[in-house]
């Protein structure tokens, strides 16, 4: 492996109309080191991954290895001067084996025209055992979890001599144990002398795992030390700019007698789910634990339609309600924000005022027979849900896809806020968010109960599920198996009952 000695970005700028991502941005990260990168969404974390990775170029500013200006004209130059990434939404082939894409773009063994498959499955089966990755070559990535796929993902890097890595919230919706075997390989990586930019907003992973971190605010770097020598008070003040921020919630108290908004009796999607019984009330925010894999999406997914149950029931304020749709669950009341913001969530082509409008298309038509929506009203509507939700975006017509991952996931939650909906199903939505946007998540979920409608919330991180659900119901292997409920809900609780068998 090549020695690398420090990547630098000096005096970063980038533009875009209306918006400044990066503003003289400065970020070093040495090599045999582990920089945690932090900061708010939207402060120019992924401006700077894009500008390394060769995808974008800055408008002025210089990169800078080894001491040497460098530049990045697409993603091969970053590639051939040893950079590798593992992107929040991960950047693989699913229907290519593990072997093919560890060897991606690298240049397949060949002999007389034809690939190699032992000298590729060879190369894979090498630098998975650097990562402790007992996984077949052979196996068709689609097979594989969440943490299993990253893994491969720092194996491509591997395999291309990759000097520098970088993660970008790379433990999203891993377990505790996959989180523990990821920081594992990250310091044998270190060990081996390879840079390494620690994307992520779980701030007890950034102390664990990292030497220094670097924190950007409005696209400046604000602050750079050792990771030892700062507490979480002084990071999450340097994160938002401000004093004091919110760090423990107090507990959710439901109101008594809350009307039965929802009630799923024995419902089924064999191998998948099994036999769920649920209730839900007006006022109530309840949660849903479990590991990766029990069930939890796949069973809010049968109650909003967007699958479908082979038995059980869905009783609605006292109706049963044949629910085979998403349309059927929303004319039934429920709307489901799904985890997958990207390709489920949001239209990013479209823009935000496009986005937050959609499921509400005939409240914004003009007078009839027009078919066509009053753009003037449909502009009004989604620029009060931008203010209220703090999205930062430089118009509403600006397309979604140039967003934060936080602020698309801020347009999901506008599309759905002014709706008639009574069932709000939350999927994992702090997913990627800041520690300022998690709060307003938060609040949002409560301001939904105070209205008196019911909140479902999914959440891999225990500690946001006792501070904002008045009930609490763990999944494993597809089966609701406990509940918990006032203060008897508590991080390890939740944790006893997941790994429970």
């Amino acid at each position: 492996m090549r020695a690398l000695e420090r990547v630098e970005a000096r005096g970063i700028v980038k533009t875009y109309p209306g918006v400044v991502a990066l503003d003289g941005a400065n970020v070093a990260v040495e090599g045999g080191s582990i920089l945690g990168l932090l900061g708010k969404n939207g402060a120019g974390k992924s401006t700077l991954i894009k500008l390394l990775a060769g995808v974008i170029a800055p408008d002025a500013g210089e990169l800078l290895l080894d001491g040497a200006p460098i530049e990045l004209h697409d993603p091969h130059a970053a590639t051939a001067h040893g950079f590798a990434f593992v992107h929040q939404e991960l950047a693989d082939v699913p229907n290519l084996t593990v072997a093919e894409n560890v060897g991606l773009g690298l240049g397949y063994p060949t002999r007389g025209g034809l690939v190699r498959r032992r000298a590729l499955r060879a190369q894979a089966a090498a630098v998975l055992a650097r990562l402790e990755a007992e996984i077949d070559p052979e196996t068709p990535l689609a097979r594989l979890s969440i943490a299993q796929r990253r893994l491969v993902m720092i194996a491509h890097g591997l395999a291309a001599d990759a000097r520098l890595f970088v993660l970008d919230e790379p433990t999203a919706s891993l377990t505790d144990d996959e989180i523990a075997h990821l920081h594992r390989v990250l310091r044998t990586l270190r060990a081996d002398g390879v840079a390494i930019v620690y994307v992520s907003h779980r701030l007890d992973e950034v102390f664990a795992v990292t030497d220094r971190v670097t924190v950007m605010r409005d696209g400046r770097d604000v602050f750079h030390g050792a990771t030892a020598d700062v507490d979480k008070p002084r990071l999450i003040e340097q994160i938002t700019g401000t004093r004091g921020a919110v760090e423990a919630r107090p507990r959710r108290v439901a109101p008594a007698g809350g009307e039965e908004l929802l009630r799923v009796e024995r419902l089924t999607l064999p191998g998948i789910v099994e036999g769920a019984d649920l209730r839900l009330h007006a006022g109530e925010v309840l949660g849903i634990a479990g590991l990766v894999g029990a069930g939890r999406s796949e069973l809010v997914r049968l109650i909003c339609g967007a699958d479908r149950a082979a038995s059980g029931r869905i009783v609605v304020r006292g109706s049963e309600r044949r629910i085979r749709s998403p349309r059927d669950g929303m004319e039934a009341g429920i709307v489901l924000l799904p985890e997958d913001r990207k390709t489920q969530g949001a239209v990013l082509g479209f823009s935000v005022r496009k986005n937050i409008t959609l499921p509400a298309m005939e409240r914004f038509r003009l007078a009839k027979p027009l078919p066509l929506p009053s753009q003037r009203r449909e502009r009004a509507a989604a620029g009060d849900l931008v203010t209220r939700l703090r999205i930062k975006v430089a118009d509403v017509e600006q397309p979604a896809l140039h967003l934060s991952g936080g602020n698309q996931q801020k347009v999901v939650l506008a599309k759905w806020l002014d709706s008639d909906a009574d069932v709000f199903v939350f999927d994992e939505p702090t997913h990627g968010i800041d520690v300022e946007g998690k709060e307003e998540v938060y609040d949002l979920m409560a301001e939904l109960a105070d209205q008196g409608r019911g909140v479902i919330f999914i959440s891999s991180e225990f500690t946001e599920l006792v501070s904002s659900c008045n009930r609490v119901v763990v999944m494993r292997d597809g089966r609701l198996v406990e509940e918990f409920e006032g203060e008897a809900i508590s991080d390890a609780a939740l944790v006893a009952s997941c790994y429970s068998h």
